[in-house]
Order: structure tokens, then C-alpha cells, then sequence
């Protein structure tokens, strides 16, 4: 008898359905998976929606396809699964230094009272429910960090104003059991305005590095939309390049800074 997906979205829940079974003892590793007709017929869904839990699943490397042959198990899910983003928090406790954050900005919004950019890479849906947050970041109690983000509610409905002023996404992961698989991040140097200065206690015209993302559940599905403010003297990038035939090639863009003085946010 084929089982229905009732509960919204469903590519999510069909997504979690099979890395389940891949992570039962039904599967081994090298074992042929179900196709995607398998799928459809099992689960009530569209070959669409079984192709894109498949094709997330294989992108996260639990699934191989080989061609003409079908599709395979490559590797269990790991049973606490961690964010592929490191987040502040993290990364200032592997500093040794004490993180926190100070909740300047909290509300819910439409679709329709966001900036048009922000719905339109979010692919809000109409009258869609948005949480802006806006904190300062603290390492050592020195401000480090200015965010501005935008928040699906549908994801983290009970999302409240206190637990973010720790990690979001610890909460994400743990109460939400959302599956952040990554961002679409552009780095550009700035300076600074009067306002973003006074909160992060630097001088006016000071460069600053301003990191505008997109963050993702399964691979495709916008969660989050960001554009945040690093103190110029408390920060830097690391990164791994590979041959272009092992990775996805890194895309570089030449961007201009906004005019010197005015406001970022």
C-alpha cells in the first residue's frame, strides 16, 4: 500500500523519509537504492519532487549515481548531524574567547514589507511570514559582528526573542531539526557609516568586511537572507581551493562598495 505525505513542505519530509531508510539497517553501503518510480509509487509524490530528494541526497554524498545503472549508497548519515556553516558562536569559543549577543531589532513581517531582493531570493510566497533580526555580537564583550537577517517563519514558527541571542543555528538543528546544507556568500570590503561605527565601536570610514548570504535547508530551499558587518580588525577568511574537476570552480565577482559614509543597513 503507498504511503501518502500529508504534512507540508513535502519535499522536506520526503527528503528526511530516505535518509532514514539509508541510514536503517535495510541499506549497506554499496547497496543499489530505490529508483525514482520506486519513490513515487512508495510516497504519493511527483517524479519532480522524488528526483530532487534524490539528487540532494546524492550532493550530500550519502547517495552515488553511476549511469545506466542505477542509484547506490555511499555513506550513512551521520546520527548528530552538524551544520556545514561554522557559526559565530563556534568560531569565538575555538578562539577562547566568550560569545554573546544583544538583540537590537526583532519582529515579524510580510512578504510585502520586505525589500523586493530579500522576497525575491527567499521566493517568498504571498503574504509569507519573515522574522528580521538584527543583533550585535560580542567576543569578550567587544562588539565584533552587526547582523541583519531574514527568517522563513514557516520553518521555525516559535521562533521567541531569547533563544537568539545564542546560535541560530544550533537551533535550527536541534529544535527545528532543519538540514542546513550551506550558503551562497559574497564578501566585500566596505567602510563604515555613523550608525554601523558607534555599535561597533571603531572609527567612522574605517573599512569594514560586509558579507551578504543566503543560507539553505536540502540543498535548494532558501531559509535565510543576511547582510552582516564585520569589525575590520577581528576578522579573517580561510579557504580551500581544489582542482575544478574535484569541486565546483569558485566564482569571483568585482563589486563596488557603498558610497563612503552611508548607512549599510
Amino acid at each position: 500500500m503507498a504511503t501518502s505525505l500529508v504534512t507540508d513542505p513535502i519535499y522536506q519530509q520526503l527528503n528526511k523519509i530516505l535518509r532514514e531508510l539509508i541510514a536503517s539497517d535495510k541499506y549497506k553501503v554499496g547497496d543499489k537504492f530505490m529508483t525514482e518510480r520506486m519513490i513515487c509509487e512508495l510516497y504519493n509524490v511527483s517524479r519532480v519532487t522524488a528526483n530532487k530528494a534524490l539528487s540532494s541526497l546524492v550532493a550530500e554524498g550519502l547517495l552515488q549515481f553511476k549511469k545506466g545503472v542505477g542509484t547506490f549508497v555511499r555513506s550513512k548519515p551521520k546520527e548528530d548531524p552538524t551544520p556545514s556553516i561554522a557559526s559565530f558562536t563556534l568560531n569565538t569559543k575555538a578562539a577562547g574567547m566568550v560569545p554573546s549577543s544583544k538583540v537590537l531589532e526583532f519582529q515579524r513581517l510580510l512578504s510585502s514589507e520586505v525589500e523586493p531582493e530579500v522576497s525575491e531570493v527567499l521566493e517568498l510566497g504571498r503574504e509569507e511570514e519573515v522574522l528580521l533580526l538584527k543583533r550585535l555580537r560580542f567576543a569578550d564583550k567587544i562588539p565584533m559582528v552587526l547582523e541583519r537577517r531574514f527568517v522563513r517563519v514557516r520553518f521555525c514558527p516559535e521562533l521567541e526573542k531569547d533563544p537568539v541571542e545564542g546560535s541560530l543555528y544550533e537551533l535550527f538543528i536541534q529544535k527545528y531539526k532543519l538540514n542546513i546544507t550551506g550558503s551562497e556568500e559574497t564578501i566585500q570590503a566596505v567602510t563604515l557609516g555613523e550608525d554601523e561605527a558607534r555599535l561597533l565601536e571603531v572609527e567612522q570610514g574605517r573599512a569594514a568586511f560586509l558579507i551578504t548570504a543566503v543560507g539553505y535547508v536540502d540543498n535548494s530551499i532558501p531559509l535565510w537572507f543576511e547582510r552582516t558587518l564585520y569589525r575590520p580588525d577581528g576578522l579573517a577568511f580561510r579557504c580551500q581551493v581544489r582542482p575544478y574537476k574535484h569541486e565546483k570552480r569558485l566564482q569571483e565577482r568585482i563589486l563596488l562598495s557603498p558610497e563612503k559614509g552611508k548607512s549599510i543597513f
